[in-house]
């Protein structure tokens, strides 16, 4: 099912489980779980809107150079995997707080996490390791990394229940 406003996809499963994604906020993702859940009610007059919670966070971000991810992911062998062959960026992994980053030559890095807070810590424990590992840039592309990163967005995931009656 698909919401134009709030602009959101629920998925809705037989066990009575609705996953609901691409919202802006946490504002945002109640009241589209809760639009959700009044269509579903028109169909299960039994329905309850149950369990709402946010499981998934995304956000992005662009640095203002590139990133040596080789000697990056060379330099933190626990928490830092690159395969280039099956992906193009690095995927670092922060315990605490709870976060996984795909950080990019680019600059570019995307984070998920179970809350919006993790994202904003992840991105802050990050940038000092990956200043060691900048690459120079020219102007050129400096403009074009200061234009890409205003239009970063977080969405959020989330899912809730409806209890079905027995039949």
């Amino acid at each position: 099912m698909k919401l134009r406003k709030p602009m959101v996809t629920a998925n809705i499963w037989a066990s009575g489980k609705v996953t609901c994604t691409g919202s802006r906020s946490e504002e945002e993702a109640h009241v589209a779980a809760r639009r959700v859940g009044r269509c579903l009610q028109k169909i299960y007059k039994n329905a309850k809107f149950t369990e709402f919670r946010i499981v998934n966070v995304l956000g992005t971000c662009a640095v203002p150079f590139g990133i040596r991810i080789t000697e990056f992911s060379r330099c933190y062998p626990k928490e830092a995997s690159y395969e280039p062959e099956i992906h193009p960026g690095v995927t670092y992994r922060i315990a605490n707080p709870k976060a996984t980053l795909k950080i990019f030559s680019t600059g570019s890095i995307t984070v998920t996490a179970p809350r919006i807070i993790n994202v904003q810590r992840a991105v802050e424990h990050i940038y000092p390791l990956v200043v060691k590992f900048r690459m120079d840039r020219c102007k050129q592309e400096l403009q074009e990394v200061h234009s890409s990163s205003s239009s970063s967005a977080v969405t959020q995931q989330f899912s809730w229940s409806l209890q079905r009656p027995n039949d």
